[in-house]
């Protein structure tokens, strides 16, 4: 009968043991097709005015339309003076993921990396997209000065900005895309003012295979997301739908309402496109004596029509033209734009990108000569 007893007591003790161990196991989260992270910065006048409120009702109102799919939406939620939030919009409600503190501003680099590693270990997917959501400036560099270590110390920026806002802080395209470069990302969107300039999408070539955003100032509303949401959460995101689906929603209003500009970037297609700029630039660099550029600001402006300037340099040069504009095609997927900025500005030369033009611009330079454009292909400008 011990014998019996022992026997028993061996066969059943490390079952137990086993069956405990394995209900400690946590169960990893299963993979989703896609998984989209909005970066949301609005400790600013966005956020005082509450527009982040209302893009959030319209992601949970997507949600509820049955948008999502099998993909996942996550945001990093920046409100207006309050602490920041990661949380994932579902059908049934906001469910918070992780919670922040203000020790490291939202448009640092450091605190950027933080977030996405916890949106990739949140939301494991085949594929990542990511919504860039504040105000923004294009390739303006005087944000926050970032050391090799990522340890950020602030200067005295000017009342201009690159991405983000976050209560005065700012982040240099230079950095968002040293932050970007390795994180695999398939598309950046940019809903905010500016971010579709030759400079910002060549320093961000490397960081996803595709970018949307704008030449001009967007309205504060922003992307539909009510709308938009439903093409972006593909398992191969339908870019083009959704960037059209925004320029519809502006075009089909009326008066001052009625003002966008979107283009869709291929950025595979950049490289060749600097060749074919460079080659111009090497040949002539002044301009007809009846140009007049394409402006895209209302007030002091550093933004003007790429595609407008470069042909203009090579108006006489047709060979060369041929190649810079079969690359642009290349380049620009999808453009649009409406008649007039605010009822106030006519455009009538929009090529998808814009550039800065520094014999037209009655501004600095602001650091300019930071970006890899200016480097590799504006430079030879000055030769």
């Amino acid at each position: 009968m011990k014998v019996d007893i022992y026997k028993l007591f061996f066969t059943i003790i490390p079952f137990l043991f086993f069956s405990s161990c394995s209900n400690d196991d946590p169960t990893p989260t299963p993979e989703s097709p896609r998984a989209v992270l909005v970066y949301m910065v609005a400790n600013n006048s966005l956020g005082n005015a509450q527009f982040d409120s209302d893009d959030l009702a319209e992601m949970a109102k997507a949600a509820r339309q049955g948008d999502f799919g099998d993909a996942r939406l996550i945001v990093y939620h920046h409100a207006y003076n309050a602490n920041p939030v990661l949380k994932e919009i579902t059908a049934n409600g906001e469910i918070i993921l992780r919670n922040y503190d203000i020790s490291e501003s939202s448009v640092s680099s450091a605190r950027m990396n933080r977030v996405i590693i916890d949106f990739f270990n949140e939301a494991p997917a085949t594929n990542h997209g990511i919504i860039l959501w504040s105000h923004g400036t294009g390739w303006i560099e005087n944000g926050i000065v970032e050391s090799p270590q990522n340890i950020a110390s602030y200067d005295s920026p000017i009342s201009t900005l690159s991405f983000g806002d976050d209560g005065g802080k700012y982040m240099n395209v230079t950095t968002l895309a040293r932050t970007l470069s390795d994180k695999n990302f398939d598309y950046i969107y940019f809903d905010c003012c500016y971010m579709a300039g030759v400079e910002v999408a060549y320093e961000l070539r490397n960081c996803a295979k595709t970018i949307v955003g704008s030449v001009t100032e967007l309205p504060a509303a922003g992307m539909p997301y009510d709308k938009t949401l439903k093409y972006l959460l593909l398992p191969e995101a339908d870019l083009v739908s959704a960037a059209k689906t925004t320029f519809s929603s502006y075009n089909a209003m009326t008066g001052m309402s009625r003002t966008c500009t979107m283009s869709v970037i291929d950025t595979k297609y950049l490289e060749a496109l600097a060749d074919a700029t460079r080659n111009i630039y090497f040949e002539n660099n002044i301009t007809s004596e009846n140009f007049r550029p394409q402006y895209f600001m209302t007030s002091a402006c550093y933004l003007f029509d790429f595609g407008q300037y470069v042909n203009d340099l090579a108006a006489q040069m047709p060979h060369l033209a041929d190649n810079f504009n079969k690359a642009l095609d290349d380049v620009i997927i999808y453009k649009a734009s409406t008649p007039k900025l605010w009822n106030k500005l006519t455009i009538t030369h929009h090529s998808g990108l814009s550039t800065y033009l520094p014999e037209f611009a009655k501004t600095n330079r602001y650091n300019y000569d930071n970006l890899q454009w200016a480097k590799d292909v504006a430079s030879t400008l000055q030769q």
